[in-house]
């Protein structure tokens, strides 16, 4: 039998976030991350968007294990309500490994969750899976090899070729190189900066800004970044002890996140050098950094509560500095500007992207994209981790490398990449799609609701209430009219009335057994009402009509 492998994306091409790619040969499949992305503005209510498994669940036992290239959330945020369905092995890097098995608690699930660490390499089914050592905006961070019947696949995971990375330990380029001349079967690589010519800056190019900043301040130097990113952390530590200041650290993730780096050893802190934030309150301001998470103006984070005067232990004071020291993630600008304003108004000195020049991003530039395609010297290329734009960009990219256009395959989430001995194509697309995450509802808020929660912010709620006797079809009472988000019902009663009055007409112009009907009655007034406050008010307010029948 000529057995297939296929290339099939449940998630991240099309879109940031919501990452998970699979591998798969005859029966069996892996999956490659199994990340969320968070709600756009117009998904009201949502908390999280997660992969839809559809596909997965039709094929039961066809998922072998998730390999996770780094602990980032659009990578690893969906894994708790995965493995619940499906629970399959989970491979994570010991940073990634420790918040995976974190957020499994938090969950109260008990999975299989194996370490490793890159350059090691294990067997899942038919596949041979090696893991390499690459930069990006987290400590262990990986790009993989995958090894199959047909060919090796290279994923290289989120990625930069920072050679000067805090560590000391950049981009295994050899290995990438050393798999380039093995032979490289196809290339799925990150398309996040793809539209940033020459190189992404290191990491290190940071360092002596925040001093100068640091020295510079007169009060505290309220830094806030993301909770995972130790190397800023790092980096944030270091300046503070070489400046005479002693650090709080603000926020449960952050909190969190620092102890895991202590324990495994990424962050080396001096003795003394953190300290609880009721200490930091009695030190001079002028020594005293606040770590903090809610660069992304998250409502309920530690910034934003001090930027709504709404901590328990922080105020912003005149003369304070803060840092907001991580790129704005698209969707996130209103709530971080909201921030940013509050943190104004209290006086503090605000330095922010793409102004302040303090926070460099985790993703490969275009000089770096093209070193990649150089060393691994694919038959076939596949850009990932982009929105639709930035994949059309990269495949453009890869043909000015000298690749074949025919041999660039730009997939979306659902599409099949399906490559034997004949060669590649496409197949037919798999279902695939975004599953919400409400409270502790998961895939039970789908795009009607989201539809009729827009419509009801948009134009509020009008209630009918009508009584009808169930024999003779005759009005007994009503119609009442109750709304909300709509019209201030006291100012506005003589719209109801006359509304009241519409719908009376059309139900009298209605033949008398048909007002036995509930099902023709609540037509009837919903179309009555909806006639009358659009020619009137120019509104449209979700109508809910209710008969009674006595």
């Amino acid at each position: 039998m000529n057995e297939v492998l296929r290339i099939v994306p449940l998630g991240g091409l099309g879109e940031i976030g919501l990452n998970m790619m699979l591998i798969e040969y005859g029966d069996s499949a892996v999956a490659i991350d199994c990340g969320v992305m968070f709600p756009e503005p117009s998904m009201l209510g949502i908390d999280l968007v997660i992969p839809d498994l559809t596909y997965l669940r039709e094929r039961p036992g066809r998922l072998q294990a998730i390999v996770c290239t780094h602990g980032h959330e659009d990578h690893v945020g969906a894994l708790p309500f995965v493995v619940r369905e499906m629970p399959v092995p989970t491979y994570a890097t010991p940073f990634a490994h420790a918040l995976v098995a974190h957020k499994l608690e938090e969950h109260e699930l008990v999975r299989p969750l194996e370490r490793f660490r890159a350059g090691d390499s294990w067997r899942v089914g038919p596949f041979e899976i090696e893991a390499i050592h690459i930069t990006h905006s987290i400590v262990d961070a990986v790009g993989l090899a995958i090894r199959t019947p047909l060919g090796t696949i290279v994923h290289t995971g989120d990625f930069k070729f920072d050679q000067t990375p805090l560590d000391g330990l950049p981009s295994d380029l050899r290995r990438f190189a050393a798999l380039g001349d093995a032979g490289v079967l196809a290339l799925l690589s990150d398309s996040t900066n793809v539209d940033r010519p020459g190189v992404t800056p290191s990491e290190r190019s940071l360092t002596a800004r925040f001093e100068a900043t640091f020295r510079r301040a007169r009060g505290r130097v309220l830094v806030a970044t993301f909770a995972s990113h130790l190397h800023r952390i790092q980096q944030v530590l270091d300046v503070s002890a070489t400046t005479g200041r002693r650090v709080a650290v603000l926020g449960r993730g952050m909190v969190q996140n620092v102890e895991i780096g202590r324990d495994l050893g990424y962050l080396r802190v001096p003795p003394g050098l953190i300290v609880d934030v009721a200490e930091a309150r009695g030190l001079p301001p002028e020594r005293v950094t606040l770590l903090s998470t809610g660069s992304q103006g998250e409502p309920l984070s530690a910034l934003a509560r001090i930027a709504m005067d709404d901590h328990k232990q922080v105020r912003v004071e005149p003369g304070d500095t803060v840092i907001m020291s991580s790129r704005i993630i698209p969707g996130n600008e209103k709530s971080i500007g909201d921030v940013i304003n509050h943190l104004c108004r209290r006086g503090a000195d605000v330095l922010h992207e793409p102004y302040a020049g303090l926070h460099v991003s985790g993703h490969a530039s275009q000089s770096e994209l093209q070193l990649m395609l150089q060393l691994t010297r694919p038959r076939y290329f596949v850009p990932v981790h982009g929105e639709y734009r930035h994949l059309v960009r990269h495949c453009g990219l890869a043909a000015d490398m000298g690749l074949a256009p025919a041999d660039c395959f730009l997939l979306e989430d659902g599409d099949v990449l399906e490559i034997d001995a004949a060669g590649a194509r496409r197949a037919e697309s798999v279902a695939s799609g975004r599953v919400f995450v409400d409270g502790k509802g998961v895939g039970d808020v789908g795009d009607v609701v989201l539809r009729d929660r827009r419509h009801l912010s948009d134009g509020g709620l009008v209630l009918a209430i009508l009584a009808v006797n169930q024999h003779t079809g005759e009005i007994i009472s009503g119609p009442d009219l109750i709304s909300r988000g709509f019209v201030f019902e006291d100012e506005s009663q003589v719209y109801f009335e006359h509304a009241k009055e519409a719908v009376l007409e059309a139900l009298a112009a209605l033949a008398p057994e048909s007002r036995t009907a509930p099902a023709e009655v609540k037509e009837e007034m919903r179309k009555a009402l909806r006639r009358y406050f659009r020619k009137t008010l120019e509104r449209r307010p979700v109508i809910l009509p209710v008969v009674m029948e006595l």
